[in-house]
């Protein structure tokens, strides 16, 4: 027996039961077509091999004077991949990645060097936590920018910025290089964040392809700010990982000690 109810015959049986209108919805819920099975290209990790972390440097600041921080952290990881790899990476939108320029479009929430290289780890390691852990917690306390690029046309200047935040890491730049936020220098410094950023990036991801621990902990100092301000202390009112001082530094000198 054909189990199948078209339209026509579901109206038909159920006429005098419903008014036409309320038949005809509930003929149409009963034809709804089913959703196609999700593509394999939905799921994450995509292939992944070792890559040049020293290319990756000078891929990063060229990628930030064609599309910005974001982007140029993304294209120095993924673009090698479409290189290597061809299929999937080579249909990837990478211009989208532009949206995170300047803490995305100008906020200056998180680098948007972080978040290409972010994004870019999530969708090529197995285990995405420990290297973006790694690399953020890297990006607060390290001397940046810390590679030698080619076509740069200042000084290199290192600064900590102590935050994984644009404004933050920005302000603690021109404190040290004594240049404006819109100065040239300025604009070449993020450049170079950017490639320091993706030679990070790609040091982190070959090592956790070769197996080896990717590792990441939390300052004294954050801990100890934690153990009250997060889940269980006695203020119980923040959720971070991010080091305290980079933003709080004026009230940590008159604060309770732990």
């Amino acid at each position: 027996m054909d189990k199948r109810i078209n339209r026509r015959k579901l109206i038909t049986l159920l006429g005098g039961v419903a008014g036409a209108g309320a038949v005809a919805t509930l003929a149409a819920r009963a034809e709804q077509v089913v959703p196609a099975a999700a593509s394999p290209l939905q799921k994450v990790p995509w292939p992944y091999q070792p890559l040049d972390a020293e290319a990756a440097a000078q891929r990063g600041f060229d990628g930030y004077y064609k599309g910005e921080c974001m982007y140029g952290t993304f294209e120095a990881v993924v673009g090698q991949l479409t290189e290597k790899l061809g299929a999937p990476y080579k249909d990837f939108p990478f211009w989208m990645m532009r949206y995170g320029a300047g803490g995305i479009k100008g906020w200056a929430t998180v680098c948007g060097a972080l978040n290409g290289a972010a994004a870019a780890v999530q969708l090529v390691s197995p285990e995405p936590d420990p290297v973006i852990n790694s690399l953020f917690e890297w990006y607060e306390h390290t001397a940046l920018p810390n590679v030698q690029v080619m076509n740069a046309k200042f000084a290199e200047i290192r600064s900590v910025a102590q935050s994984p935040l644009c404004h933050v890491s920005i302000h603690s730049w021109t404190k040290v290089a004594g240049k404006g936020p819109y100065s040239a220098e300025r604009s070449e410094r993020c450049g170079r964040i950017t490639g320091s950023v993706a030679r990070q990036t790609i040091l982190l991801l070959n090592a956790q392809a070769a197996g080896k621990p990717v590792a990441f902990a939390l300052t004294a100092q954050t801990k100890g700010c934690m153990s009250c301000h997060e889940k269980g202390g006695a203020v119980e009112n923040i959720r971070t990982k991010m080091d305290c001082a980079g933003c709080h530094s004026p009230q940590l000198a008159k604060h309770p000690k732990v």
